[in-house]
């Protein structure tokens, strides 16, 4: 009887394993999905710069480099998530037996994930210069970019993409705070005055906060940090009395474009 009931709690614990290696495997291939997806639009991307740079626009070799640059390590990315998806796909091998590789496989992920994000962080003002001028090269217009208007209480207004989610703003004659919502996820983007220098606020910055690349507009000081699952961007303009702090708080693993919605709030003031 002692026997069946450890063979009972054997069978049992390479049923949780098995079950955790595809649990593992459904996250991975999630996360490949949008990895091939961020790949395809950097590629297109660097094929055009390529193109600009070859037809004589010398102007554009920085940002053929960059794209590059950018393309390599988000490839990279994507090899990982694919070897990793790989090692579990063998049929005959259990979570058990594949923890150690998992482990290594998955500090590698964790560490190009981050060099994923940001690279597309600053690639975004550079892809934005590229497309435009491939698309007048090829005699097409840009396409016209839905938006949506955004009305603080403020009165303050700006113009935010369409997107897939939805739009709330809220504040007062000081702040105007938008929040984005999509699925279960969200962003919140809030623009507010203070009555310290931005150089008393970039003290209050943790340690581990760094230079965010490419601000949209002149700032005192733009730095991101991460913060359990979060990516705080947090810009500074001085003002005529104290300063104007932006922040955009979300998911570290969201892609969504809201810098230059932070940076039109900011703007608008």
């Amino acid at each position: 009887m002692i026997r069946a009931g450890a063979l009972l709690i054997a069978l049992c614990a390479v049923a949780h394993a098995d079950g955790k290696t595809k649990e593992l495997a459904t996250g991975y291939q999630k996360e490949l999905t949008a990895c091939h997806t961020r790949a395809e639009g950097v590629g297109k991307a660097k094929t055009g710069a390529q193109s600009l740079v070859d037809g004589g626009a010398a102007e554009f070799h920085d940002d053929l480099d960059a794209l590059t640059k950018g393309f390599d390590v988000i490839q990279a990315y994507c090899g990982e998530l694919d070897a990793t998806l790989a090692l579990i796909a063998d049929p005959n091998a259990s979570y058990k037996q594949l923890e150690h590789q998992l482990d290594d496989h998955d500090n590698k992920i964790r560490a190009l994930r981050k060099q994923s994000k940001q690279a597309l962080d600053s690639l975004a003002p550079v892809i934005a210069r590229v497309i435009p001028a491939v698309n007048a090269r090829a005699g097409t217009a840009a396409p016209v970019v839905k938006q949506t208007p955004l009305v603080f209480p403020s009165g303050r207004k700006v113009n935010a993409p369409a997107m897939a989610g939805g739009w709330k703003v809220s504040g007062t004659q000081t702040t105007d705070t938008a929040e984005y919502a999509e699925g279960k996820a969200s962003a919140m983007l809030s623009v507010r005055a203070v009555s310290e220098t931005c150089a008393a606020r970039k003290k209050d910055l943790p340690a581990s906060a760094v230079d965010a690349p490419n601000p949209a507009s002149k700032v005192e000081f733009y730095e991101w940090y991460d913060k359990d699952d979060r990516r705080i961007r947090i810009a500074c303009r001085a003002a005529k009395s104290g300063s104007v702090i932006a922040t955009l708080d979300m998911p570290a693993s969201a892609t969504w474009a809201l810098e230059p919605v932070l940076f039109a709030i900011l703007d608008a003031r």
